[in-house]
């Protein structure tokens, strides 16, 4: 489900950069998601699309928690 999610992102959003999904080498249960956005506005647009949506509707119950870390590059 989470590919899916990576590979709508990616085709349909243009502000979506970068979607990289990664396993725990410490837990396999625990997973990763790396993503960059151009712009803040991008990464909105990104919380209000039809497949994180689908994606939330169909991984209820699944997920015990996400942690998300906004970031900025160093400059």
């Amino acid at each position: 489900m989470l590919l899916n999610h990576r590979a709508c992102c990616l085709h349909d959003e243009s502000g979506t950069l970068t979607f990289e999904v990664m396993v725990s080498s410490d837990d396999e249960a625990k997973l990763h998601i790396y993503e960059v956005y151009a712009d803040a506005a991008a990464f909105e647009a990104h919380l209000n699309t039809s497949s994180i949506r689908r994606f939330r509707e169909e991984t209820a119950g699944m997920v015990a928690g996400i942690v998300v870390a906004k970031s900025t590059l160093a400059q």
